[in-house]
């Protein structure tokens, strides 16, 4: 089976060798033959629907990406977790609902939550709860206690993400200034995030757009003669890309590319989601080693991703 000119068995292969791993142990992992595993990596056969399904929450993708049918952007690397992340865009999101309260009213907030195309669930299922609550006179004090009920009903990953909407809803519900959010929310998010999340938001109020985060590495140079370990990944295909990308810790990451050309630069880049983009970009800019400490990161990409290179 074949889609998009990628087989399923490559991607396959590819998830596996990432992870440094043997037919035989991701056999054992799926319950199923090591004869198996090799029939499907060589496409003389295709898992089926629920293997599938065990292979990508084992790999952490989706099934469109296994069978070539979508090709997201990586969502997070290393340090930046999910649920950070996560955190993070419900962050953006409710600073966004504080600005349209005081500008318009609280009951703004249900048009524009409508529009909302975010991954938080809670989110949404808040806003709405607390302005129907408010338009029967309900008192806030009992909306946020009930509310916060609801909290323990989420999942344990889920709860934290809870919390804060509750904990900011509040605030924006009593008018709130901007800058007590903020701090709320960094309570929440964590220091390193929060930073990252300012720094986000200075850019986008800068507009610097996703091409021209990428594009200012155009000219990059090597760092040095030694640090072209990577410029044979310019070739290598986007999903190929994150795999290696999945398997890096953020500061192996930072530490390869800074001492990359700007092609081999932008090739990662281009794989990431554009709020991960934004984050790695500022810890390259920032990033200040030496050339071993680039070339033990490169060595451990080439470690990772030396599989998908050809000859």
């Amino acid at each position: 089976m074949e889609h998009h000119r990628v087989a399923i068995g490559g991607k396959i292969y590819f998830l596996r060798v990432a992870k440094g791993m043997t037919q035989e142990q991701l056999a054992a992992i799926l319950c199923v033959s090591p004869a198996a595993v090799s029939k499907w990596e060589r496409n003389l056969a295709n898992p089926g629907i629920e293997i599938l399904w065990e292979l990508a929450d084992y790999f952490e993708c989706s099934i469109d990406e296994l069978v070539g049918r979508e090709e997201k952007r990586l969502e997070k690397i290393g340090m930046y977790n999910s649920e950070k992340l996560c955190l993070v865009e419900v962050a953006e999101e409710l600073l966004k609902c504080s600005e349209i309260s005081r500008q318009e009213g609280l009951l703004a907030l249900d048009d524009y939550m409508k529009k909302y195309k975010g991954e938080s669930g809670f989110l949404s299922f808040a806003v709405h709860y607390f302005l129907q609550s408010f338009l029967k006179q309900m008192d806030n004090e009992l909306i946020f206690r009930l509310l916060k009920n609801y909290v323990t009903t989420l999942a344990a990953e889920e709860q934290r993400e809870g919390y804060m909407i509750v904990h900011v809803l509040g605030e924006i519900a009593s008018g709130a200034h901007p800058e007590l959010l903020r701090e709320i929310i960094a309570s929440y998010v964590g220091v390193g995030y929060w930073e990252k999340l300012e720094d986000a938001r200075r850019g986008a109020q800068g507009k610097r757009t996703r091409d021209e985060i990428i594009g200012k590495y155009k000219d990059k140079k090597l760092f040095s003669e030694k640090t072209d370990l990577l410029e044979r990944f310019a070739s290598v295909g986007d999903f190929e890309l994150q795999v290696i990308l999945r398997n890096l810790d953020n500061e192996t990451l930072t530490s390869a590319l800074s001492g990359a050309s700007g092609k081999i630069v932008e090739r990662f880049l281009l794989n990431l989601s554009d709020r991960l983009l934004y984050f790695v970009s500022e810890d390259i800019d920032r990033w200040n080693g030496t050339e071993e400490e680039i070339l033990k990161a490169q060595r451990r990409v080439l470690a990772v991703g030396g599989c998908f290179l050809t000859e």
